[in-house]
């Protein structure tokens, strides 16, 4: 990640803390960690970000079964924590897509129309129940299928690119088809937009997982502007969700310092390698992560 970059995450948290509704003296005295919480956050957050780089993948879907498994987060303070590290995970690449011309506007906009109100609604009232404990269970029971589903959806993604004409001759039919009804296909936007708002706000997870597959079907965008329509959509959904949870006090801003730092070094070195490894070998370490955190949350919703 470019250096100015860099500043302007931190630039960024900065203001966050200064402005937002963090308590200043509630934030010093959050901030008790020992040697070892901080190393095994900067640990985390490093891992982190070495995956973001090499995949593209691991904003929410990683952070939030780290946060809830190996830091024993509520899952409520787990998806804020999450929120707001995945938005600043994503908002200088965000910036780096505006000035390459990569987003597409209206349809990120029409996609919004639907996913900020549900985001907002959701949000609210997954932190009006923080405190109720068999609800906190649901969530993790909740969180797990949602990763679940997002590996699915990246498998059946994977398999539409590998199996041959047949399955992309579909694939473009149906793009061609919502093209030439455009009642039908901003419709469709609004809605799936509505889904992957919501599924964020509850659990911070579906930036990249969803948007990704929804803009090449639907839209049939190119490969660049599939990635920066998607990472600005995330982008405003995350920063919502960060905000509303934050203003419950549902976020451990601390961790998401130290592991931002963790993920300020390493994403860079993560990126460095994805350009040496097969498209083959990447995708399959992005399945066998998420199987794994999968597996991981399914088995601790359980207990």
């Amino acid at each position: 990640m470019p250096v100015l970059e860099k500043i302007g995450t931190a630039r960024f948290l900065c203001m966050y803390l200064r402005h937002c509704v963090i308590d200043e003296e509630k934030l010093i005295m959050q901030f008790d960690f020992g040697v070892i919480e901080i190393a095994s956050r900067l640990l985390v957050g490093g891992a982190i970000g070495f995956c973001i780089g090499l995949t593209g993948v691991g904003g929410g879907i990683l952070m939030l079964p780290a946060l809830t498994l190996l830091f024993g987060m509520d899952p409520v303070t787990a998806v804020g924590t999450a929120s707001f590290y995945s938005f600043l995970t994503k908002a200088s690449a965000t910036w780096h897509h505006v000035k390459l011309k990569t987003i597409e506007w209206k349809i990120a906009l029409r996609f919004l129309v639907g996913a900020v109100p549900a985001n907002i609604g959701i949000a609210l009232w997954i932190t009006s129940h923080g405190s109720d404990e068999p609800f906190n269970q649901n969530l993790k029971g909740f969180i797990a299928g949602v990763i679940c589903f997002s590996l699915l959806v990246m498998f059946v993604n994977s398999l539409i690119q590998r199996t041959g004409p047949a399955l992309r001759i579909g694939e473009h039919t149906l793009t061609h088809f919502l093209a030439n009804h455009p009642v039908l296909l901003h419709g469709l936007n609004i809605v799936i937009g509505a889904f992957v708002g919501s599924l964020i706000g509850a659990t911070s997870i579906g930036g990249g997982v969803l948007i990704i597959p929804a803009l090449i079907i639907v839209f049939g965008l190119s490969a660049s502007r599939t990635v920066g329509t998607s990472i600005f959509i995330a982008v405003v959904l995350t920063m919502i969700t960060a905000v509303i949870y934050g203003g419950s006090k549902a976020m451990d801003v601390p961790t998401v310092i130290v592991s931002t730092l963790g993920s300020l070094i390493t994403v860079y070195y993560g990126s460095k390698l994805a350009v040496r490894l097969p498209d083959r070998v990447l995708k399959g370490i992005v399945l066998g992560l998420m199987l794994a955190t999968a597996l991981l949350m399914v088995a601790d919703a359980m207990h």
